[in-house]
């Protein structure tokens, strides 16, 4: 029978509309890209592989609106741009520190940016630095920490595994919900193109009254062992807003829609009670009575499992979490990589696995403070070296290839969809936080040579966000138009 049961209940949160462009975006992608071709690159780049570090220009086809309450930014009905980016040559020149000073005084002296920003520019071929403005100072990251995230879920999961909901008869009666990490399950039925809504509690519902009926049995007791994931909700430096506000839900290893309340910008506080409450509501739809419940419990040793759905595989949830900066999606890829790697699976156990995981790929993480794996926490600290050291090994190194691809495209994905950056040509991460703004990627120079770059701005003027962005942004064109070596 079920062990320890307790009553559930969930806590909503309302959310507002907030300037932040990590909750602007949506948590679903709004572009289908049509095509990318890019050509081989040569020499020290055939290992890199440019469609893997840069998309190339792209086109579009315009996007429809996306469903409430996450508009998304659409992109322009079509890039002009031709469909193959020429070959890049592995031996074209790396751009001169020199002819990008200016535009580097300018960006760390732009009022906008407030105290001047870090900077680092490395060539991803040789790993050597072009442009460096106190790239070793360890700064609040915002949702660049989501870099950090990705790469430990790419090099310790398995990309193609899925995620399962499980429901097991403990005894003659008692069912147990058990979570194994899906936090986007469909309140009915899958879909089979989604990445939230794969796996549907309908589904469930429907397998679980099934083999009941075969059994005889018309009422059970219920309970949801969520403890998979372990410790607090709330990670240290988060504000009272990243709860209330709903811009992430509390990490548990099942739920509902990433957490969402059904017609409402709302996180629930207790998404694993809720779709608890969800799947009960479902069995009884299908003349299953739940007696007694749901509660929490786990199920005892001689249970046997009944019913079973899948989640998207965790590399189409890692891409979707980085594209649309997806905080609570992001946490539980962090949970994951702590259970994978041994560690408790709490924020704690997380972000040491998450660093170690790192440390491991011979990556220097020392000054590097995580609280959690998403980003909100204003507790956390990342330096430029160490994001532009992770983004220049995944470029290189097949096995984290798939980093590089999950960062969105500038103006056709996620948080760079609206960007003022090239169109097609740059794949970054963004980060955005009261007084910060971030953004580390890839982009392309008007010689063809690859370059990775952070730029970390944490001292931003109230309300400055958005004017910060655009002097960001505007250092980071430069640098993609750079014809701009020493030769």
């Amino acid at each position: 029978m079920h062990r320890a049961g307790v009553g559930l209940s969930g806590a909503p949160v309302v959310m507002p509309v907030d300037e932040q462009e990590e909750m602007r975006v949506g948590r679903r992608r709004a572009v289908v890209i049509a095509a990318v071709a890019v050509g081989a690159l040569g020499l020290g780049y055939a290992s890199a592989d440019a469609a893997d570090l840069v998309p190339g220009p792209l086109t579009t086809q315009p996007a429809p609106p996306p469903p409430e309450p996450f508009p998304t930014p659409s992109p322009p009905a079509g890039v002009a741009v031709p469909l193959v980016l020429p070959a890049l040559d592995g031996a074209a020149p790396v751009p001169a520190a020199a002819s990008l000073d200016g535009a580097l005084t300018e960006l760390r002296t732009a009022p906008e940016v407030g105290a001047p920003p870090g900077v680092l520019v490395v060539d991803v071929a040789t790993g050597q630095d072009v442009v460096a403005a106190d790239p070793d100072l360890a700064r609040l990251p915002a949702s660049t920490t989501k870099v950090l995230t990705a790469a430990a879920a790419v090099a310790t999961l398995d990309l193609a595994s899925t995620l399962p909901t499980t429901v097991r008869l403990d005894g003659a009666d008692g069912l147990v919900l058990v979570g194994g990490g899906d936090i986007a399950l469909a309140a009915g039925a899958g879909d089979p193109t989604a990445v939230v809504g794969r796996a549907g509690l309908g589904d469930l519902a429907d397998a679980t009254a099934a083999a009941l009926a075969q059994r005889g049995v018309a009422s059970v007791t219920l309970a949801v062992d969520d403890t998979l994931f372990s410790g607090p909700g709330q990670a240290p430096g988060w504000s009272s807003i990243d709860l209330t506000g709903g811009f992430v839900a509390p990490v548990h290893p099942l739920g509902v829609d990433v957490g969402l309340i059904p017609g409402r910008e709302a996180r629930d506080g207790d998404p694993a009670g809720a779709a608890a409450q969800t799947f009960a509501q479902a069995l009884a739809e299908r003349g299953v009575e739940v007696r007694e419940g749901p509660s929490r419990g786990s199920a005892g040793d001689g249970s046997v499992e009944l019913a079973r759905v899948d989640s998207a595989t965790i590399g189409e949830i890692v891409d979707l979490a980085m594209a649309d900066s997806d905080n609570t999606l992001t946490e539980v890829l962090g949970r994951l990589v702590a259970v994978a790697a041994g560690q408790p699976a709490t924020f704690e156990g997380a972000t040491t696995a998450i660093l170690d995981t790192l440390a491991n790929l011979g990556l220097d993480v020392s000054g590097t403070a995580l609280s959690d794996a998403s980003g909100l926490s204003s507790a956390n600290r990342i330096s430029p070296r160490l994001l532009t050291d992770l983004l220049v090994l995944a470029a290189t190194d097949d096995a984290l290839r798939p980093l590089t691809t999950s960062l969105p495209v500038a103006g056709l994905e996620g948080t760079l969809a609206n960007r003022t950056l090239d169109d097609g040509l740059v794949r970054a991460k963004t980060g955005t936080l009261p007084g910060v703004v971030s953004l580390a990627g890839y982009t392309v120079t008007a010689d063809g040579r690859a370059v990775a770059f952070a730029v970390m701005a944490d001292a931003v003027p109230p309300a400055g966000s958005y004017q910060a962005r655009l002097e960001i942004d505007a250092w980071v064109r430069t640098l993609t138009a750079c014809g701009c070596s020493d030769g």
